[in-house]
């Protein structure tokens, strides 16, 4: 379980929910730059084409569920999928799927490009 306190300011059927969100601005095919990073308990890093991996601050029992989605500054066919989740690791992997390409691909650098994500632990054991 964490060793943090959270605040928890919504009601749930689950015991001691965590949501960890985040989002970051890919960078093309450089490292995402650090300043991009917005939300807090995780860090993230390019881990190959359009594949990104994020690395949670804490490890938590069990993950319930994550999304994510990709917010571009022009229409485009690419979206964010969510990948593997190693609560043991404490790490998700995210990748940018081009539709029409059928592959992982590339964001380019864009002030208003950006991977938003959304996940829920639960930091109980007890269901």
């Amino acid at each position: 379980m964490a060793n943090r306190t959270f605040t928890q300011f919504w009601q749930s059927l689950l015991k001691s929910p965590v949501t960890i969100a985040g989002s970051f601005a890919p960078n093309g095919s450089s490292a995402v730059a650090s300043a991009s990073v917005k939300g807090k308990g995780f860090t993230v890093a390019r881990t190959g084409t359009g594949t990104f991996t994020v690395s949670f601050s804490d490890a938590f029992p069990k993950c319930i569920s994550a999304t994510a989605s990709l917010q571009l500054a022009s229409g485009d066919d690419k979206l964010v999928q969510v990948g593997a989740i190693d609560v043991a690791a404490k790490t998700m992997v995210l990748r940018v799927w081009d539709i029409s390409g059928a592959a992982v691909a590339d964001v380019a650098a864009d002030a208003n490009n950006r991977v938003n994500f959304n996940v829920v632990f639960s930091n109980s054991v007890v269901d």
